[in-house]
């Protein structure tokens, strides 16, 4: 079984964060990167086991103002970001376009469905990622973009390239200048005391 985990980018101060998230009644852990760079984990949803984090940017992108990027690992598989501003994704990036191909079987036969489109079973999609423009992300980035080496994290081009996903998304966050260990682990698998200036929420913060 591969690793798998979601992650919160809020491009916000930290303590506007903190206290907006305490008024939307979130829990887990809050860490500073650096100035208006925040990471949040909040833990898996109820009856799930994905923790909601394009939810919590899309209500913290319209608390603060900001734009948040959330972000998704699979199994070692697939990294799936999407950018959120005034509520909404903008923007969505998908590492291998054919992972997200549904197969089931109709009428006795094996077909394969992308994006609402019935192909069959032997058609081949594209293996390349989806959505892979740097400039959408060159706003999470610390201090001026490198867009070359966004783009080549992006596209499997860089130094972990036709790794893991984990890998790949370390590189992404790398080339972004932003430190990498908060944004590349589980709620389960964080241990504050290792992030300075790690906050966790819990229930009785929020009363």
């Amino acid at each position: 079984m591969g690793t798998t985990y979601e992650t919160l980018l809020v491009a916000a101060d930290f303590d506007a964060t903190l206290d907006a998230l305490c008024d939307l009644g979130v829990v887990g852990f809050v860490v500073p990167l650096t100035e208006n760079r925040v990471a949040v984990l909040p833990p898996p949803g109820e009856n799930s086991d994905t923790a909601p984090v394009d939810r919590i940017g899309a209500e913290l992108s319209v608390a603060l103002n900001c734009m948040t990027l959330a972000m998704y690992v699979f199994d070692s598989d697939l990294v799936s970001c999407y950018v959120i501003r005034d509520g909404e994704k903008i923007h969505s990036y998908f590492s291998h376009t054919d992972m997200l191909v549904e197969w089931y079987e109709e009428n006795g036969e094996m077909v394969a469905e992308l994006d609402g489109v019935v192909y069959p079973a032997d058609h081949e999609f594209p293996k390349g990622p989806r959505g892979d423009d740097p400039e959408v992300f060159a706003p999470f980035a610390v201090g001026p973009p490198d867009l070359d080496a966004i783009a080549a994290a992006l596209r499997d081009q860089g130094s972990y390239a036709f790794t893991m996903a984990e890998d790949q998304h370390y590189e992404i966050l790398e080339a972004l200048g932003l430190p990498t260990g908060a944004l590349t682990t589980s709620y389960w698998g964080f241990f504050p005391d290792k992030h300075p200036g790690a906050i966790e929420l819990v229930l009785d913060d929020l009363d």
